[in-house]
């Protein structure tokens, strides 16, 4: 089993990419800069961030050494932007946040310490002001601003947490460690910063933007910085008023000589973001499409100037990382760093070859322990499978690997010795991708013992083998003839002659959620179902425009939540709109699952509405109506409150 986390130790072969990013960020011809570290939900990006963020540190290399020499007038800062998600300023934290990072840099802090404080006390006032404190008497809000008791709890406890400083602990001041000790250097090293912005005698006033960023460059040329480079991770999760937020701060206030922003995100959630503000709940007005399209393209260039997007890993790639989870799993710590070294010159050899057995033989200098040449064989016979099924994503990678395990260890105590890898896998890859087709899949060899016939015929026709005049079965899902489910269905090994009943005996705990704890919604999908289930049409829009660009699997998960909402709330109007809406705008597969949803769901509770709006979108869009005519056939025979509505809409002349 592998933890779910970020990484500087590369097992993606991802440093190339960061020393890429570094000969930008740290050529003062370059700066000041904005690189968009791009990927998808689950990518590697902060991974990337991480292997960054150490490289970038003088102590990473050895004394006297000329990569050393030249890291010591660099100073890199982590900043996670979805700690700041809720927080009333997130513009004033992340100031907050860079000062004292700065501040407590043990290179450059002791000579700039002053200097920050004052320009704290500057961003205490432009939290005062953003926060309208109009009812609050003058010499309390200085006190407020100058920092007053509450300064270090609420601004700079949230601001340290985002940098994962030593101390400081969680929003509002909670300390928070594992010994009493780190609580009582966590107190002192507060109250020290508190003691610095109380005592400043500079004049406290907000400052305008173009003062702080002449204030923040002094203090970055006092430091004798020569590249400040600041990594902004899991910013695509924050809401896109905190998005914003924070471009804001870095565009208005930060960008100044010797600075270098790597902003990590999917980039459609920023432009999400950005179409959100320029619409009237963001702020603006109601723009026509295509000039709301203009702007936000205007704003994403102006932001970003080295957009940068991590490429998906090939299955040479996913073969080489999973041999090195194997490793980091079955090996002692020495031979597991002898694999990962010869792993690293492996690459910079052959950046198309997958590190497998016989270079983990060679870098062990015998032959692997049985349970890693075990799992290194299962590494090169599934590593296409998964990559095709996974699209090459790393995190979906790990967790499929810590799910398949579990289900392997239960074959093995189950003894099912017939339980094979490769159809395990098989499985599970369509499992994760396609949860309504491997639900059909179960209940066809539920029913015929293990093997069913409609599998047979699908694959048949899949590899060009079906025989000529052999009537297809019925009830079959259109959902077979899409080109994933092709793929799958010609991928190695077949499984029509496989008795598929011990496979699904141990996918049971997963058959009502299907992998629920290994499947993970991407946030650029939870945030167009938020927008969807809102009745403001100002976000409702932007929704609709980010999932005309899902993939196919980001379209399932979106119609997955929706049916998940329709069957917990289906007397709520919310669900049925948002699929409405999808069927309206023209998205693949949206009016099957608006059918499927008033197919499988009671009507007696429905909203009577829903049963005129079938019916108005399949008369308006004809297109429709194949999809729609299950819940057409369901609802003409019901007689229920939604049943009326949709008889009465179908009379003529209605």
């Amino acid at each position: 089993m592998w933890p779910d986390n970020e990484t500087a130790d590369d097992l993606l072969g991802f440093r190339v990419h960061a020393e890429l990013i570094r000969s930008v960020v740290t050529d003062p011809k370059q700066l000041p800069v904005t690189m968009g570290l791009f990927a998808d939900w689950g990518g590697g990006k902060s991974s990337l961030m991480k292997i960054l963020e150490r490289d970038l540190d003088p102590e990473t290399w050895p004394e006297g050494s000329s990569e050393r020499t030249e890291r010591e007038k660099i100073a890199c800062l982590y900043f996670n932007g979805w700690l700041f998600e809720g927080y009333d300023d997130a513009k004033s934290a992340i100031l907050t946040a860079i000062l004292l990072s700065l501040g407590e840099n043990k290179r450059f802090g002791p000579k700039v310490r002053g200097k920050v404080a004052a320009l704290l006390k500057s961003v205490n006032w432009m939290r005062v002001a953003r926060l309208g404190f109009k009812h609050v008497a003058v010499p309390a809000i200085a006190a407020y601003a100058t920092g007053g008791a509450s300064v270090v709890p609420g601004l700079l406890g949230s601001a340290a947490g985002a940098f994962g400083l030593p101390w400081w602990g969680k929003k509002g001041g909670e300390a928070e460690g594992k010994h009493e000790e780190d609580k009582a250097d966590k107190d002192a090293k507060g109250g020290e910063w508190e003691d610095l912005i109380k005592k400043d005698d500079s004049h406290a006033s907000p400052m305008d933007v173009r003062t702080f960023r002449e204030k923040f460059g002094e203090l970055l040329k006092e430091c004798r910085i020569d590249s400040l480079v600041i990594l902004i991770d899991d910013l695509d999760r924050c809401s896109p008023e905190r998005i914003i937020e924070n471009l804001e701060a870095i565009k208005l206030f930060l960008n100044v000589h010797n600075t270098a922003f790597v902003i990590g995100a999917d980039p459609r959630i920023v432009r999400h973001a950005i179409d959100w503000r320029y619409s009237q709940d963001g702020g603006g007005v109601d723009f026509d499409k295509t000039t709301r399209e203009g702007l936000v393209n205007d704003y994403l260039e102006k932001l970003i100037q080295v957009p940068y997007r991590l490429p998906r890993l090939s299955p040479a790639e996913i073969e080489s990382y999973m041999t090195l989870l194997f490793c980091y799993s079955l090996l002692p710590d020495d031979l597991n760093s002898a694999c990962r070294t010869a792993c690293d010159k492996y690459r910079e050899g052959n950046r198309y070859g997958a590190f497998g057995f016989g270079a983990v033989r060679d870098a062990l200098k015998k032959e692997p322990p049985a349970t890693l040449a075990d799992a290194l064989a299962f590494c090169a016979s599934s590593a296409p499978l998964i990559t095709e099924g996974l699209k090459g994503n790393p995190r979906q990678v790990k967790r499929f690997l810590n799910a398949f395990h579990l289900r392997r260890k239960l074959a093995e105590i189950a003894k099912l010795s017939n339980v094979k890898d490769a159809v395990l896998v098989k499985l599970m890859i369509l499992e994760y991708s396609e949860e309504k087709l491997f639900m059909q899949l179960f209940g066809w060899q539920a029913a015929q013992n293990g093997q069913p016939e409609e599998l047979r015929h699908l694959e048949a026709q899949a590899r060009g083998s079906e025989e000529k005049g052999k009537e297809a079965p019925k009830e079959v899902d259109p959902r077979w003839a899409t080109s994933f489910a092709q793929r799958w269905l010609q991928m190695e090994p077949p499984l029509a002659p496989v008795d598929l009943r011990d496979y699904f005996w141990v996918a049971r705990d997963r058959l009502e959620s299907t992998l629920a704890n290994v499947s993970m919604v991407p946030p650029i999908v939870r945030r167009a179902f938020e927008g969807l289930l809102t009745e403001s049409t100002a976000l409702i829009g932007p929704a609709i425009r980010s999932v005309k660009e899902f993939k196919d699997a980001e379209l399932a998960a979106l119609f997955g939540l929706i049916e998940q909402h329709v069957k917990r709330q289906p007397s709520e109007r919310s669900g049925f709109n948002a699929l409405r809406q999808l069927v309206e705008a023209g998205i693949n597969g949206a009016g099957a699952t608006f059918s499927n949803v008033l197919v499988s769901n009671p009507l007696d509770v429905m909203p009577a509405a829903v049963g005129m709006d079938v019916m108005t979108l399949a008369t308006k869009k004809p297109e429709t109506a194949p999809a729609l005519q299950p819940a057409i056939d369901r609802l003409m025979k019901s007689d229920t409150k939604i049943g009326k509505a949709a008889q009465t809409a179908k009379k003529p002349g209605k």
